[in-house]
């Protein structure tokens, strides 16, 4: 933001534009004030773009409220219809196992996690060592 708060302070007098542009052909003045005029078009058609997407989303609503005020519905109504059966945030359920697997001193232990997620160090050895796959160590 800093460069932009410059640019603005250099243009935001004639004298100040003036000693900038000082060295500055007239040729590569036109150059510069024509860029300058295409940014300026363009800002100014995204402006009416944007301008006409929120008339039209503004007609958009006066129209659902119209419509809701003819059947004798409110916003408080709706709220109830959104939020019918379980809670709005869902809980993911990870099944768990018991894994069996030896590690690096050849004793045999056992772990309990899910078949996704980290794992820990000597069982991960193993699984490289071995060529197994996490669910053929479950316990069943």
């Amino acid at each position: 933001m800093k460069l932009l708060d410059e640019i603005h302070h250099r243009l935001g007098s004639k004298s100040r534009i003036r000693s900038l542009f000082k060295d500055v052909t007239v040729q590569e003045l036109e150059k510069m004030l024509n860029r300058l005029r295409d940014v300026h078009h363009e800002k100014l058609q995204s402006r009416v773009k944007e301008d006409a997407k929120r008339q039209k989303k503004m007609k958009d609503i006066a129209a659902i409220q119209k419509e809701m005020a003819e059947l004798g519905v409110t916003i408080s109504d709706l709220d109830g219809v959104s939020n019918t059966g379980k809670g709005s945030k869902r809980r993911r359920t990870v099944a768990k196992h018991t894994f069996q697997y030896e590690n690096a001193a050849g004793k045999a232990v056992q772990w309990e996690g899910s078949t996704t997620g980290r794992l820990p160090k000597d069982f991960q050895e193993y699984l490289e060592k071995t060529q197994k796959k996490r669910a053929e160590c479950i316990v069943k």
